[in-house]
């Protein structure tokens, strides 16, 4: 058995964080006034490079940069999503914690010595900075793997299928932890059970990701408390 757990939203409370900061700064540089909760469902679980194209065509709509030569237009999304990414970074130090209950999870599998690994849309240098600050750090060091290691990122399997490999588990004995969709589409893709955490949404809502996740097959839960039990339920 292996355990690959996405990273934001799933071991970091970071997703919330990352759309507040993304909106703000839409604000300050462009006048650009959109709900976190937009940004959230916009652009949760997406790789960077979907998340710079999707940005360089919505500035380009609003900001009506249809004149803009596309390689002019590409690098001012590549800024824009550099510039949000250092505002992350910056918020990460006082307002980024651990998800509720899942340093216990990590905890248990330990004791069972069942190994466990981190594979993430996000990139090397944001994990290395969030998982020091939610002390998450010393369960994953060496375990950790982004979609800068291969040539796809989620929804495609190829995240997932290099860390079981890595980690010298066969994909069809690897179990996902995920938020997203894309996440979840890349583990169905991959031929691993995937567990789907799907808290209420910040205004204490039923996530709304829900009937989505079971469409795709996957199990949903909704407390960090859970996950142990459906982890080995999964056998």
């Amino acid at each position: 058995m292996l355990v690959i757990f996405d990273c934001d939203g799933v071991l970091v409370d970071s997703e919330i964080l990352s759309a507040q900061v993304f909106s703000e700064c839409l604000a300050e540089r462009y006048g650009i006034h959109v709900s976190p909760y937009y940004s959230l469902e916009s652009y949760r679980g997406k790789s960077v490079p979907d998340c710079i194209s999707m940005i360089t065509a919505e500035l380009t709509e609003k900001l009506s940069w249809q004149d803009v030569p596309q390689a002019e237009r590409d690098e001012r999304g590549r800024a824009f999503w550099r510039h949000v990414q250092l505002q992350t970074l910056v918020a990460c130090d006082d307002r980024l914690f651990a998800v509720e209950g899942v340093e216990s999870v990590l905890k248990q599998l330990q004791a069972r010595g069942v190994p466990f690994c981190v594979a993430s849309n996000g990139k090397h240098e944001k994990m290395a900075v969030t998982l020091v600050k939610t002390n998450l750090m010393p369960y994953v060091d060496g375990n950790i793997f982004s979609f800068e290691d291969v040539a796809r990122g989620k929804p495609a399997p190829d995240l997932f299928l290099h860390a079981a490999k890595t980690m010298n588990v066969p994909a069809a004995q690897a179990i996902v932890v995920e938020d997203s969709l894309t996440g979840v589409m890349a583990a169905k893709a991959a031929g691993m059970r995937a567990l789907a955490y799907c808290p209420p949404d910040h205004d204490g809502k039923p996530n709304s990701l829900v009937p989505q996740m079971q469409n795709l097959g996957a199990k949903c839960f909704f407390h960090m408390d859970e996950l142990i039990a459906l982890i080995f339920e999964t056998q």
